[in-house]
């Protein structure tokens, strides 16, 4: 089978590429380049340029052909454009849920196969089991690096035509294969970072949003300080206030219509137990049958948490919880788990 590896320049789509080569495959190496290195504030030897001099010389040891593909248009025109939008709107996005589908899976994925490719195959820490015909997403067996959360919005199509050679694999093992092997970036570092983006997000904004400096309030509408600009916020949010006052304060509310940034003294009142999901996608490409025993992940960052209701109203979901959770956050995406199955999703309104 003739496989193009999504190579990022780091060590699991390093590897990735080394064990299907090792089982026999036909692998050539495919990187994108999604963004403008100089534009997004990088220095020569770092972001995307390096990364892909990265990429070129792993492929290089490996013995196998390298391309670079340039999708940064379509990914300005996609992602970008997102989450421009999502901030302007007072909301919090995640690019990568936007990326897999669109560009990943969906731009990269066409490429490869003008380049001859039968499937793709990345670094994702993610299991893919066959059942009838259908594609399921499982979690990989190292917990620690589950990337499942961020590829809810993928079809059986794509899945169909993607590999995820590392995913039976604990990152130190993987660590340990990139050594033996004698790759060239055995110990670069995972990124951890928004890719398009270097150092703060503040500082990307400014160049595509007008910050208009408005009221903080408490509940009660008091007005005890100035915020700098919705975008600069998140639900939840407890640092970077800058507002004196005599206990820790939370971002509550993002009042776009009035320019206002709600906050409390009370933790608990970032406590709900229900709220709408829009732009829904099911794995099965449908919803599924059994709904008991589900439970709903709402950050990358956090452990799903139990469903009690699921309700169809129009076009969203209404989901109430077993139990309140904290910072429900507009923007972000809620997604549905079974056991270690990872069913869909939808964007948190």
């Amino acid at each position: 089978m003739k496989i193009a590896v999504a190579m990022s320049g780091g060590v699991d789509s390093s590897v990735a590429a080394a064990l299907l080569k090792k089982d026999g495959h036909d692998v050539f190496g495919l990187t994108m380049r999604q963004y403008d290195a100089i534009k997004s504030g990088y220095e020569e030897n770092e972001g995307i340029e390096a990364d892909i001099k990265d990429a070129k010389a792993v492929c290089d040891a490996l013995e196998i052909e390298h391309f670079v593909v340039d999708l940064k248009e379509d990914f300005k025109a996609i992602v970008e454009k997102n989450f421009i939008e999502e901030y302007s709107s007072g909301r919090t996005p995640n690019p990568c849920v936007i990326c897999n589908p669109t560009i990943k899976f969906g731009k990269f994925m066409e490429a490869a196969f003008k380049l001859g490719a039968d499937k793709i195959a990345t670094g994702h820490y993610i299991q893919l089991k066959e059942d009838n015909n259908k594609f399921k997403i499982l979690t990989p067996a190292d917990a620690s690096k589950d990337q499942t959360y961020m590829i809810w919005k993928l079809n059986q199509f794509q899945l169909s035509k993607t590999l995820f050679p590392i995913s039976k694999y604990q990152k130190s093992e993987i660590r340990k294969i990139a050594i033996e092997l004698e790759l060239p970036i055995h110990s670069k570092k995972d990124s951890q970072e928004i890719c398009f983006i270097k150092g703060h997000y503040e500082d990307y904004l400014k160049d595509h949003i007008v910050f208009t400096p408005g009221d903080i309030t408490l509940p009660d509408e008091r007005i005890i300080g100035k915020h700098r600009g919705l975008a600069l916020y998140t639900i939840g949010q407890r640092k970077g206030l800058n507002t004196p006052w005599k206990c820790p304060l939370y971002v509550m509310k993002l009042d776009v219509m009035n320019n206002k940034l709600v906050v409390t003294e009370d933790p608990d009142d970032l406590l709900a137990d229900a709220f709408e999901l829009e732009d829904v996608n099911w794995i099965a490409g449908k919803k599924p049958e059994e709904m008991v025993g589900i439970s709903i992940q709402i950050r990358y960052n956090s452990f799903p948490v139990p469903v009690k209701n699921i309700q169809e109203k129009e076009n969203l979901l209404l989901i109430e919880l077993e139990n309140s959770t904290r910072a429900i956050t507009p923007g972000q995406s809620g997604v549905f788990y079974k056991d270690n199955q990872l069913l869909g999703g939808g964007i948190i309104k």
